[in-house]
């Protein structure tokens, strides 16, 4: 479908059934369904439903009225010399492909049990984990079969999906069974009845299993009953009442719903298994947070955050060449920033956070864009708002030139010691001066701002950018360096330090050779540094590549490891230990190491605008050889490399020139297969 100043279009054989002028639109409303339960409002992801006969989809409207056609897409020209523009909806084709829509059945059913009140919330035993109605509900998934419950009986099962799935729920009901109830609960993980805390997410016994989804009421009639949203985790709890009827449950089945979002790169190596399993419960949670947009977290954030898409936007092009989400999650905070410039911390969504870090963030996006992809003309027509917001944040630099009192939730990581402060770093927040972390931001959405219009060539812009840029880090240097520690503070008053500073003013270039070394020295051994978190190590992993320690990297993936040990199949939001649980199974801002293996182990990068050079730089580690790929514009870079007395061998294929640096090797790289000797 496509908009046209006449109203809707169908292409190609639609056009007589669908245009408007030639086929007649009527609608009517649906019956049969209401909202239950309680939305979570703004940081909720949408009602639960009550669905009644066969759902919404099975029946027909009893009365149609004519539709209400709206001409025009709002402010498209109309047919006259004044520029007049047609009032109505703004129609135009989708930049993205259509959602996964594919029927499965994963996984097994581990328990079961009857007797139990409607929808009770109940610790399972060992015992309920064998039995006939398991058995019955695991080939009704396996095989075929059909479940039968008995008139007045209550029945509860737990289904494990095996791994996270965002889906469709589908129920077939034979015919009979008027009035009987089927309830269809989901869950990221089972919790411990006393404690609340997951632990093991494969395990069930001793455990309760309650989350969120919906109702089916069935009229006796039969059918396919479903869900106007997708729902989504690796648990489900199907509860069943009968009344006066048995009701029969023909299938039970998921209709995987995302962005068609693929691993099509790899990075493996027979030195360390770990890393391909931290691929792939990385590559699950990206693919989890993909839909129309991205997501924070699929289970209890159904919006974009930007601090978290700047990273999520790396792992994607690190998996795929398919840059359309990239494209349209930047053109969304583009279209929806504020008058002032600034970019909302979440969108969309239905209420709004500021934050002054998180437009930096956004700005970021662009100089990232620009090395590693080559739409020129999309890219063109973002350049005002990159202009407005960065014209937004210059209203907080105070008189020297500093970011001082941001506006909104300054988040920067969720450290400990920062929890009282909500995440946010010492002194980052409205009313409490200037903080190192928000100045180093905006260094870097300054060097984002001068790439961009640089490759574009508007070289004046990006003189003006590089200008304020080096000014900023000189007032950075002056009001933060701490000689005596040879680190940045985080504060003017010079009383603490982090992690987050150190990588920031190493990534930023900020500092001198000597400053800069004894930075990246104290990075590496003070153990009194506030520590980076899931989110922000991608900061730090990409400090620790800049100052050559690959083995850095490799260790703190310990993390993820970790992970594993615990049975999750996607990513936690934050650490787990003795007094913090994460809160979300599911947050994509911790795939970054599907980026980190091919940018950094791999060392595959642009090397100019557009990717139209690649430099290949491997930093190993303890990998004596690996086997990498990695999406270009113009097909992929393909690396296969073995290490031994400080020299590489293999080969190295890429769409274009370029170079390649290890230790002593220095080699010019053309286009095509490259012998490294």
């Amino acid at each position: 479908m496509v908009g046209e100043a006449s109203g809707c279009a169908g292409d190609g054989v639609f056009d007589e059934r669908l245009t408007t002028g030639k086929a007649r639109w009527e609608v009517g409303w649906l019956g049969g369904i209401r909202p239950i339960g309680i939305d979570n409002g703004v940081w909720g992801t949408g009602n639960q439903f009550e669905m009644t006969g066969a759902g919404p989809y099975a029946g027909e409207p009893a009365d149609f009225v004519e539709a209400v056609v709206v001409r025009g897409p709002a402010g498209a020209p109309g047919p006259n010399i004044y520029g007049l523009r047609t009032p109505g909806w703004m129609l135009f084709p989708t930049q993205l492909p259509d959602q996964t829509e594919k029927r499965v059945a994963p996984g097994l059913f581990r328990a079961a049990t009857r007797g139990t009140t409607w929808r009770e919330i109940r610790t399972w035993s060992k015992a309920e984990t064998t039995g006939a109605d398991v058995a019955a509900f695991n080939r009704l998934i396996q095989s075929g079969g059909k479940v039968v419950v008995p008139a007045r009986t209550r029945l509860q099962a737990i289904w494990d999906l095996g791994r996270y799935h965002c889906a469709y729920p589908e129920v077939k009901l034979g015919k009979g069974g008027c009035g009987a109830r089927v309830a269809w609960t989901w869950t990221e993980s089972p919790r411990d009845p006393e404690s609340g805390r997951k632990g093991d997410r494969g395990a069930l016994v001793g455990k309760v299993v309650q989350g969120y989804g919906d109702e089916f009421i069935s009229d006796g009639q039969g059918g396919v009953f479903s869900a106007p949203w997708f729902r989504c985790g690796r648990w489900c709890r199907i509860d069943v009442e009968t009344g006066d009827e048995p009701l029969e449950i023909e299938g039970l089945a998921l209709i995987a719903s995302r962005y068609p979002l693929e691993m099509e790169s790899i990075f493996t190596s027979p030195d360390d298994a770990s890393l391909e399993d931290i691929r792939r419960i990385c590559a699950r949670a990206m693919q989890m947070c993909a839909h129309e947009m991205l997501f924070d977290c699929p289970y209890y954030e159904q919006q974009m955050y930007p601090g978290d898409t700047r990273v999520q936007l790396n792992v994607i092009r690190a998996m795929t060449r398919d840059d359309r989400l990239i494209k349209r999650a930047i053109e969304i905070y583009d279209l929806a920033t504020r008058d002032d410039g600034m970019c909302p911390m979440n969108f969309p969504t239905r209420g709004l956070q500021e934050s002054l870090t998180y437009t930096l963030c956004y700005l970021c996006m662009y100089g990232d864009y620009v090395m590693n992809h080559a739409d020129r003309t999309w890219l063109a027509a973002r350049i005002p708002g990159l202009r407005k917001s960065m014209a937004g944040v210059e209203r907080y630099e105070n008189a020297e030139g500093l970011i001082e009192d941001p506006a909104g939730w300054s988040f920067m990581d969720w450290v400990p010691e920062w929890d009282k402060r909500s995440g946010v770093a010492p002194n980052g927040s409205v009313g409490e001066g200037v903080n190192a972390q928000n100045n180093l931001f905006w260094v870097l959405a300054m060097q984002s701002a001068a790439v961009t219009e640089r490759a574009l060539g508007h070289e004046t812009m990006a003189r003006y950018w590089d200008e304020k840029c080096t000014a900023l880090k000189a007032k950075i240097i002056e009001t933060f360096w701490s000689g005596e520690r040879g680190l940045i503070a985080d504060t003017v008053a010079k009383d603490d330090f982090s992690e987050h500073s150190q990588c920031l003013a190493l990534l930023g270039d900020v500092l001198p050779a000597d400053k800069a070394g004894r930075v990246a020295q104290h990075l590496v051994e003070d153990a009194d540094l506030k520590r980076c978190t899931v989110y922000f190590s991608y900061y730090l992993f990409e400090a620790y590549f800049k100052i050559g320690r690959a083995d850095l990297f490799l260790k703190r993936l310990d993390l993820w490891r970790d992970y594993l040990k615990i049975g999750v199949t996607t990513l936690l939001e934050a650490p787990e230990n003795e007094t913090h649980e994460a809160r979300s199974d599911c947050h994509a801002w911790g795939a970054h190491p599907i980026w980190l293996m091919q940018t950094g182990l791999a060392g595959i990068r642009s090397a100019a605008p557009f990717f139209a050079k690649v430099v290949v730089a491997p930093q190993p580690g303890s990998l004596g050889s690996f086997t990498a790929t990695h999406p270009h514009p113009g097909g992929e870079i393909r690396v296969k490399l073995a290490f031994a007395d400080g020299r590489a061998t293999g080969t190295v294929e890429t769409p274009v020139a370029g170079d390649f640096v290890y230790g002593n090797q220095k080699l010019a790289l053309r286009p095509g297969l490259n012998e490294i000797r």
